[in-house]
């Protein structure tokens, strides 16, 4: 009978214990869930106050709510230290738990310096998105190792040791993310391209304009605002053409040429000398023995001379090439006072149709080829 009884007292108090020790895991959880949420609250209006527009990117990475999780395993390792019970256990649950917190609240940290630097206009000539997305990287590899070495109870730098065999199989599987980096470096450090950028990819067959660089690849968006997403180190290894230069001087250059029917070119006479005499543009130039294709080069160079949506400091150059079988190439070179796209080909457009208009009055024709137009024509 005493035996019993005692069998019951033990029972009883084995029930007990383990009913304590529930709801004191439960009380420890909820004290720790309630002060998780009492701290975010308190930690998101202090820091709105100081400066609300940092405090908005933060609140937006989610930053405030990996800080106040923190309060989840600083209580539990409280509580846990007058359990007596499944020590080990809960002493590991409460380091991985802050492991985990450490990490993401680490990413957000990053993710939140990536958003305010984006602010700021060094942004576009400094991108650092793509060394911060490597920063992410090794913050999970760290903690991965961490987590691993808490599971099999070693030591992190035993599992360190352990990656030099691996070296190859990372390289291999982060090949673009390392080739990304290093392109990413050369491209900053060199300034060759920067947010903002009209860049041109003649092997690829992409012109567009910059609108993000990764770690990874580089985001084009072209003029049909198509996306392309171009590996970062393309840059490196392929050429390609930056129009940046356009957007730094204002200007935008016009090159283009046409035939001139070479059978058209004649030397003036005292006739033709006369009527050219009448341009108001070439009168004081006109002299017998001119060819009629030099005087339509002097006036279409006073022409863009007195064109105020042509660049007067940059290059103008009116000239005709190497005669060939598409009779004698005739170009205009000069720079356009606009690098809007819309604006720059109306002022191109303009040129072009005023020059096609008075080529007659000099007597000279477009070259066409001979089935292009009759004799009459």
């Amino acid at each position: 009978m005493e035996r019993l009884q005692a069998s019951g007292i033990a029972i009883l108090e084995h029930v007990a214990s383990n009913i304590a020790y529930g709801a004191y895991i439960i009380i420890g959880l909820a004290v720790a869930l309630v002060v998780r949420k009492i701290s975010r609250v308190l930690l998101v209006k202090f820091f709105t106050r100081k400066g609300a527009e940092n405090a908005t990117v933060f609140v937006k990475n989610r930053f405030f709510m990996w800080l106040s999780n923190l309060s989840i395993p600083i209580i539990l390792s409280i509580a846990i230290a007058d359990i007596g019970r499944h020590s080990v256990f809960w002493t590991r649950f409460v380091t991985v738990l802050l492991v985990v917190i450490i990490m993401f609240l680490m990413d957000s940290i990053i993710r939140s310096i990536g958003d305010i630097y984006s602010n700021y206009e060094v942004s576009k000539t400094v991108p650092i998105r793509g060394v911060l997305q490597i920063m992410e990287i090794a913050v999970f590899i760290v903690g991965a190792i961490i987590l691993i070495s808490i599971f099999v109870d070693r030591s992190p730098v035993t599992l360190l040791s352990g990656l030099g065999a691996m070296t190859a199989i990372v390289t291999i599987v982060f090949k673009d993310a390392i080739l990304g980096f290093v392109a990413g470096i050369q491209l900053t450090a060199n300034d060759l391209v920067r947010v903002g950028d009209v860049i041109e990819i003649p092997q690829r067959d992409i012109i567009g304009v910059v609108t993000d660089i990764s770690l990874v690849t580089v985001k084009v968006e072209g003029l049909d605002k198509t996306i392309v997403a171009v590996p970062a180190y393309a840059l490196i290894s392929e050429p390609f053409v930056n129009r940046r230069g356009i957007l730094v001087t204002g200007a935008r250059r016009i090159m283009r040429s046409f035939g001139i029917d070479a059978n058209t070119v004649r030397v003036c006479d005292e006739e033709m000398v006369a009527e050219f005499k009448k341009i108001p543009l070439v009168a004081d130039h006109v002299q017998v023995g001119m060819t009629n294709i030099g005087i339509f080069r002097e006036y279409i160079t006073a022409y863009l001379r007195n064109r105020s949506d042509i660049d007067q400091d940059l290059t103008l150059l009116v000239r005709h090439l190497q005669a060939a079988e598409v009779g004698i190439p005739f170009e205009v070179y000069a720079f356009a006072n606009e690098v809007d796209l819309v604006s720059y080909e109306g002022i191109q457009a303009d040129i072009f149709e005023h020059i096609y208009a008075i080529m007659p009055e000099f007597g000279l024709k477009l070259y066409q080829r001979p089935s292009g137009y009759t004799a009459e024509g």
